[in-house]
């Protein structure tokens, strides 16, 4: 391994361990919270632009949206926590030549991960929307847009982990950068597509793949080039110690990503049996939630970055101090719009539609829902600080659970009991405010057994 790379990779984690906590949270967390925020904006204006075409339309992406989130997540919040964390550790550890073979197989795998879904959406993504209880207009609509959305899933996976390599050498500028020139490219070109080419539906994701390809180019320019303290290699002698490391963290963080989204797409489901103003009401909800919990995640992937680094050091101290400051900041965060939610749920809804039906059934979401956003934020700070730590077991199981009470509860309660909406938002909220104390107490045992290791 070149000297110089050594001291790059040893320079940036010995400076990020030296911060006080939180600033170095906050280093790491705010240009991903910015590009998250942005991300949630070209949501937003994509979701705007589509609802020009009514209803239906916006019913077409609310059946595609749980789809989407699920294969994004599984990549860029599984494959891609498992090469931060790898990548992270071996920095933290002072061996830079194994992140670089981390990265090479991380790289491969997104590849090949990204063409296999393309093949899978071509075979059956109409029957799955069938399979949720969508038909008609809403269906065909949803079909059109998955096609083109998961047929270009290899340069969505490629981009998201071409930033997890960069987040993991505690590198959050460059990926902050591209991401924020993509996503205001979507912004600009998803109407132009839309309705300037009278692609219509098709017109958003086409714009979004477009931006993504531009951007990743100056992504491996900077990776290959030489300028990053990882420089992927595949290394005969490593053999598949590098891919075992990126899947012992990334395949139960990935399970946890689909376990969520897989409930999502249930409850999606469960609710579309309501009517297409149901579906279209909790369709904007959740583009609230993906809003709300976008900095959940920029802080979670800093306090990630910095758990591993610590753990690769043997820093127990600076372990416990990541994961109380990130606690911290992520209540700190998402409390007040939570609150100004519950308080006027209009303000979000009216963006999107003035449909009296819409808006009483998504009141109904963010005033049953919003009281729990602060408990589901820390949660997911304690499970990236898992994730850190290469420990991502712990809390995959403990979502599987939780989310199948939530399943569970919300099918019971409207099939067997005839209850409506409000008895599903209730299984929701609950399970957000169990998540938080499960992970916490599971956190706590976890962090017991640190302080006792040599």
């Amino acid at each position: 391994m070149p000297h110089h790379l050594m001291e790059r990779s040893q320079g940036r984690v010995g400076e990020l361990l030296a911060m006080p906590p939180l600033v170095a949270i906050w280093r790491l967390a705010i240009p991903t919270t910015i590009v998250m925020a942005l991300a949630a904006a070209s949501n937003v204006a994509s979701t705007w632009f589509v609802s020009r075409l009514g209803t239906a339309a916006i019913g077409a992406i609310s059946l595609v949206f749980p789809l989407s989130l699920l294969v994004t997540t599984v990549m860029a919040g599984g494959i891609g926590v498992g090469a931060s964390s790898a990548v992270a550790r071996a920095c933290g550890a002072g061996r830079p030549g194994e992140a670089g073979a981390v990265a090479a197989h991380a790289l491969a795998l997104a590849l090949g991960s990204g063409l296999g879904i393309a093949l899978a959406a071509w075979g059956g993504v109409e029957t799955l929307f069938r399979l949720m209880g969508a038909g008609g207009e809403v269906r065909e609509g949803a079909v059109r847009v998955a096609l083109v959305l998961l047929g270009g899933s290899a340069i969505t996976f490629l981009a998201g982990m071409f930033d997890s390599v960069l987040r993991g050498e505690g590198n959050v500028r460059l990926p902050a950068i591209c991401s924020s020139g993509s996503l205001l490219g979507q912004i600009v070109l998803t109407p132009v597509l839309m309705f300037g080419c009278g692609l219509g539906l098709v017109g958003a994701p086409l714009a979004m793949l477009a931006c993504q390809l531009a951007s990743l180019l100056p992504r491996a320019w900077w990776v290959f080039g030489g300028r990053s303290a990882v420089r992927p290699r595949f290394v005969r002698s490593q053999g598949w110690a590098p891919l075992r490391a990126i899947l012992r963290v990334g395949v139960p963080a990935a399970l946890a990503a689909s376990i969520a989204n897989l409930g999502t797409m249930v409850l999606t489901g469960v609710l579309a049996r309501f009517g297409a103003t149901t579906l279209a009401a909790y369709g904007l909800a959740l583009r609230f939630d993906f809003v709300l919990l976008s900095f959940a995640f920029g802080v979670g992937a800093a306090v990630l970055t910095l758990v591993g680094m610590a753990a690769g050091a043997r820093r127990v101290d600076r372990v416990r101090a990541f994961v109380l400051r990130g606690g911290t900041v992520i209540v700190a965060l998402i409390v007040v719009p939570a609150i100004v939610l519950v308080w006027r749920p209009e303000l979000w809804l009216g963006i999107f539609t003035a449909d009296p039906g819409v808006h009483a059934v998504g009141r109904n979401y963010f005033r049953v829902v919003g009281p729990s956003y602060p408990f589901l934020g820390v949660s997911m700070v304690v499970a990236f600080a898992f994730q850190g730590l290469g420990r991502a077991s712990i809390p995959t199981v403990f979502l599987a659970v939780r989310m199948a009470g939530v399943l569970a509860t919300a099918m019971v309660l409207t099939g067997r009991y005839g209850l409506g909406t409000q008895a599903v938002f209730a299984a929701i909220a609950a399970g957000n405010v169990v998540s938080a104390v499960g992970m916490g107490w599971l956190y706590r045992r976890l962090a017991r057994r640190l302080d006792a290791s040599p």
